[in-house]
Parts: structure tokens; C-alpha cells; sequence
């Protein structure tokens, strides 16, 4: 749910009051849009997982 800002993915552009309900076949990487931060609410049913070597890496370590 975007609260403030705005962000585009492979989806499309979301403004605040959008709300994106997406499945584990979505590679989702969000681009913040704009000069306003982007604020989302996001909840997910499992953990995160990252593609990228170092987010991997880093994952243990900040509990996400």
C-alpha cells in the first residue's frame, strides 16, 4: 500500500492510496519515483528473498 511517494516496477507506476497484491512469479524490484521519498505498508506471508549476491550475503545478518 503506498502511503506517500510513488514507486514503477515490471507492473506499472503506483500513487499513494495503490495497493499491489503480488505472487511468488513477480520479480518485483521497485524504482522510487519522483523527489518525494516513497512510504509504503508492506506485509508479506513468507521471508524476503533477494537475488542480488550482497543482499543474500546480508540478509542473515539484519533478520530479514
Amino acid at each position: 500500500l503506498v502511503l506517500r511517494g510513488s514507486y514503477t516496477d515490471e507492473i506499472g507506476n503506483f500513487q499513494p492510496g495503490d495497493l499491489a497484491d503480488l505472487d511468488p512469479s513477480v520479480h518485483h524490484q521497485p524504482v522510487a519515483g519522483g523527489k518525494e521519498p516513497c512510504i509504503c505498508l508492506i506485509a508479506t506471508d513468507e521471508r524476503l528473498r533477494f537475488s542480488g549476491v550482497l543482499s543474500r550475503v546480508i540478509q542473515p545478518l539484519i533478520g530479514i
